[in-house]
C-alpha cells in the first residue's frame, strides 16, 4: 500500500509541477482582461493568451483530475498506520 501511495504522491506532484506553468498563464490573462480597455491591443493579446492557456489546460485537468483520484484512492486511511 506504501508503495502505490508513494507512486500516486508522485505522479500527483509532475502533474502540479506540469498544471502551474499553465495555470499561472491563464491568471495572468485574466487578470489583464479585467484591467484592460476592451479595445486596446493588449486586451486582445490577452485573450488570445487565455484561448491557448484554457485549449492547453484542458487535457492537463483531465490528467490532473486522474492523479487526484488515484492518489485519493491509494491514500492509507488515518485509521491504518
Amino acid at each position: 500500500m506504501t508503495i502505490t501511495y508513494d507512486k500516486s504522491l508522485e505522479l500527483l506532484k509532475v502533474h502540479l509541477s506540469e498544471y502551474r506553468p499553465q495555470l499561472e498563464r491563464a491568471i495572468a490573462a485574466i487578470k489583464v482582461l479585467e484591467t484592460t480597455d476592451l479595445n486596446s491591443e493588449e486586451f486582445s493579446q490577452a485573450l488570445a493568451d487565455l484561448h491557448v492557456a484554457a485549449t492547453v489546460l484542458e487535457p492537463y485537468s483531465e490528467g490532473m483530475v486522474e492523479a487526484i483520484d488515484q492518489f485519493t484512492e491509494d491514500r492509507p486511511d488515518e485509521d491504518e498506520g
